[in-house]
């Protein structure tokens, strides 16, 4: 049984039981923990953060406030203006 079985498994268990108690010493068990990620899950050997210019994030920014404000339209609406401008 690989790692995401096993989680699928205890979290299933946990769903189904009604023990409070139980529940409650899981719960300690998982409060204390410190996962020690060297072990069991791979790092990333090579991790990239990517900065916005000051021009970026302001079109960012402007075009989450026009999603935000309804001026948008869906992929559907956008791809039947595409078909019609590519037919004309």
């Amino acid at each position: 049984m690989d790692i995401a079985e096993l989680k699928l498994e205890l979290i299933a268990k946990i769903i189904a039981t009604n023990d409070v108690v139980l529940l409650n010493r899981v719960k300690e068990i998982m409060d204390s923990y410190e996962p020690n990620t060297a072990v069991n899950e791979p790092t990333l050997a090579y991790e990239k953060t990517r900065f916005f210019s000051t021009e970026e994030q302001r079109r960012i920014n402007l075009a989450v406030q026009q999603y935000e404000n309804g001026e948008c339209i869906s992929d559907e609406e956008a791809q039947k203006e595409i078909q019609e401008w590519l037919e004309d």
